[in-house]
């Protein structure tokens, strides 16, 4: 493990102050589902002006009790607790929904994206590709309809958003896990930094230890950015 100057931090803290609403509180539960140990992916929701109006993360693979105490998180443990359906899901009915962007540390999956264009959400932005999705380009493009997507295209918060994915499925099946073989096709270095990192879990001890995600990122910067 590197470690980080005071100007590293510094520096990473500035970027992460100047990221929009929609993708700090995207990161924010990233890390949280991270902490958490299932898989870790975030959404946002934000209105015209950029504030928030919804937000979750993926709970598919936390354990939510009988079903007569499934109250607050209703789809918890099940395979459509995803991110962007938890975070539709606190967006009232009769809010324009076509005015509201969604955000999202991965690229939305065939059913979020077909939930996203169902409810007339405006506008997509993701931060990462998904690396759990094999499916093609064409099938991708396919998913959205007509709602449009964009990558965010920061290369440095996409290496972010893709190694807390990959963290917790390296931890539990290190390079056997789907998202770690995809990664060591697609992004070897950032897959690579995930098994070292996995070894000792130390992502998931930094989360769980209450770290802001600057301060767990800062030694890696030079990785990340190289990646």
């Amino acid at each position: 493990m590197n470690v980080p100057t005071p100007l590293d931090l510094e520096g990473l803290q500035q970027a992460w102050a100047a990221l929009p609403a929609g993708a700090r509180v995207s990161f924010e539960e990233q890390w949280a589902g991270l902490r958490g140990g299932g898989l870790a992916c975030g959404s946002a929701i934000v209105d015209a002006q950029g504030q928030l109006m919804g937000r979750g993360r993926n709970h598919a693979y936390e354990a939510a009790g009988p079903l007569d105490t499934r109250t607050s998180r209703a789809l918890q443990d099940t395979r459509i607790a995803h991110a962007e359906l938890n975070a539709l899901a606190q967006v009232a009915t009769d809010v324009d929904h076509k005015v509201l962007t969604l955000w999202s540390t991965q690229h939305p999956c065939a059913m979020c994206a077909a939930a996203v264009q169902f409810v007339g959400i405006g506008r997509v932005v993701y931060l990462a590709d998904d690396l759990s999705d094999d499916s093609s380009a064409e099938e991708i493009a396919g998913s959205r309809g007509a709602v449009p997507y964009e990558a965010y295209g920061q290369p440095l918060w996409a290496a972010v958003s893709t190694l807390l994915f990959l963290h917790n499925p390296a931890v539990r099946l290190g390079a056997n896990a789907r998202s770690i073989k995809q990664g060591l096709e697609r992004c070897p270095k950032l897959a690579r930094l995930a098994l070292d990192l996995a070894k000792a879990d130390t992502l998931g001890h930094a989360a769980r230890s209450g770290a802001e995600l600057p301060v767990a990122l800062a030694p890696f910067l030079a990785d990340l950015r190289g990646a």
